[in-house]
This record gives structure tokens, C-alpha cells and sequence, in this order.
């Protein structure tokens, strides 16, 4: 699962008004998970959670240790991928580095998201799942 801004803040924040609906989504892919016996992965790109101001050291911010979200680096290789996803100069660099996040995974992909437009245009093509937050 690939996480956008607000789903890494929901998550991240015990006490958002959406972290109870994010952990509903995260305990429904770990049943689903069972079926196919892959534990799911929680990634974000580490575009994203700078663009929404998350640190790891904030007691605030308990959730993103608490359910183990992984950081993808964005680095020069992932930038020209995700520049060459449809419509990437049109979105934010955070929905594109998710997307590119997103598109270089194997497997059963979901991607947990605010704007489910601009990621369904981004992975246009691909397998992945897009999931409202």
C-alpha cells in the first residue's frame, strides 16, 4: 500500500478524524493479505511526508512507527520515471512520486489517497488500485 498526504497524516496522527477509518482499510488488507500470504507493506515517498511536515521524532506522529510506513527515496532514477507517467507535469510532485512509488511495485498494489483523479490518471495503464481516503 502506498500512502499520498492526508493518508500518511491520518495514519501518522492517532487523533485524526480519519486515522480510525485508515486503520479499517489497513486491517482489511491484512485479512485479504492472508489469502495470498504476503504481509502488506506501508510505503510512502519521502516527497510526501515532507510535503506534509511528519517527522519521525514527533510524539505526534506515533503512527507512522507504530505501523511500520517505510520511506522511498526519490532519487534522480525514480524522478525520470515518474516524468514519464501521464499527466505528471500536471499533478504535484507529491502525487507523482507516489504514483512512481506505486507503478515500480510487483504485485497487488492499492494506493491510499485524497485525490483518487489525479493517481488514477498517473497510473493509467498499470494495476493498481486507488482507494478514496
Amino acid at each position: 500500500m502506498v500512502l499520498d498526504n492526508e493518508a500518511l497524516q491520518a495514519l501518522a496522527d492517532v487523533g485524526a478524524a480519519k486515522h480510525r477509518a485508515m486503520v479499517a482499510l489497513l486491517k482489511a488488507a491484512v485479512v485479504d493479505s492472508r489469502r495470498s500470504r504476503q504481509r502488506p507493506r506501508l510505503l510512502t515517498s519521502t516527497v510526501v511526508r515532507l510535503e506534509a511536515g511528519l517527522s519521525r521524532r514527533s510524539p505526534q506522529n506515533a503512527g507512522l512507527g507504530l505501523f511500520r510506513v517505510q520511506d522511498v527515496a526519490l532519487d534522480g532514477e525514480r524522478v525520470e520515471r515518474a516524468l514519464t507517467l501521464p499527466s505528471a507535469r500536471e499533478v504535484t510532485p507529491a502525487d507523482a512520486a507516489v504514483a512512481e512509488v506505486a507503478a515500480s511495485l510487483a504485485g497487488k498494489v492499492t494506493v491510499l489517497t485524497s485525490d483518487p483523479v489525479d493517481l488514477r490518471r498517473l497510473l493509467a495503464g498499470t494495476e493498481v488500485l486507488v482507494l478514496q481516503v
